[in-house]
């Protein structure tokens, strides 16, 4: 049986002070950052996701849809979509290494909280899949691959609890259309009982998918998988479509 985890990424209210926006089908997607450390004068590599963004959002759309004043002095721009890679580092580096090293087929599925551009409120959906070609212990990338993704960077990492997960293409890459997966139930945002049961389930408390050191692992990755491909996504290796092809969703 194939092995996956399901991890939350993006920015959203406790890694960045803000959610990015979607409609029901599209969706703009902005990586991470620090949310103790907002500032006016936040990271440029912001700035390509400032146009998808402001190309994305109408101007009917609620206040805080819109994109923020403030955000991260240093941005964490994990995922790499273009690049098809992931890293993580200490307890969610070792679930990744425990649960998917070993396991052939085994992939990733990213999720994010995404806020309505209709109603400002929050969308929890999964907007990306990686089929695992390696998982790479951090000092162990090769300086040829450093600049593929966001913990190694600026270059060598000597950290042991960081891996690099580099993914197959094709197969892997960012949604074109977000898929919904989770309401808020019993205090927390939870995948909804109907996708547990299609999917087999999670290792988690009633599919419990707000911000956590645990990575969910599907209890039945064959199962998890044939439920994707009937939702047919389309995978792109792009951080957000060109601005001209996304438009604006007014």
């Amino acid at each position: 049986m194939r092995k996956g985890l399901l991890i939350r990424v993006a920015i959203d209210s406790t890694s960045g002070g803000w959610n990015a926006p979607c409609d029901e089908r599209s969706f703009c997607y902005v990586p991470m950052g620090r949310s103790d450390d907002l500032t006016e004068h936040y990271d440029k590599g912001y700035g390509p996701y400032q146009l998808a963004v402001s190309a994305f959002v109408p101007n009917t759309a609620p206040r805080k849809v819109r994109w923020p004043a403030r955000l991260p002095r240093c941005g964490h721009f994990d995922p790499d979509f273009e690049e098809l890679t992931y890293g993580d580092n200490h307890q969610r580096a070792a679930r990744i290494r425990s649960v998917l090293a070993d396991g052939d087929g085994s992939f990733i599925v990213f999720y994010a909280g995404l806020c309505s551009i209709h109603s400002g409120e929050l969308v929890y959906s999964i907007i990306g899949f990686y089929s695992i070609e390696s998982i790479v212990p951090g000092p162990a990338v090769r300086r040829a691959d450093w600049h593929r993704n966001a913990h190694t960077r600026e270059g060598d990492c000597s950290d042991e609890n960081t891996v690099v997960v580099f993914a197959r293409s094709p197969g892997s890459g960012r949604l074109v259309h977000h898929i919904p997966i989770g309401h808020y139930q019993r205090r927390a945002y939870r995948v909804t009982p109907k996708l547990l049961d299609d999917w087999g389930g999670l290792d988690v408390h009633d599919g419990y998918i707000q911000r956590s050191a645990f990575l969910p692992r599907f209890l039945d990755g064959d199962r998890f998988l044939r439920w994707f491909e009937r939702q047919k996504p389309v995978l792109i290796r792009e951080q957000n479509p060109k601005v001209a092809a996304l438009g604006n969703s007014s």
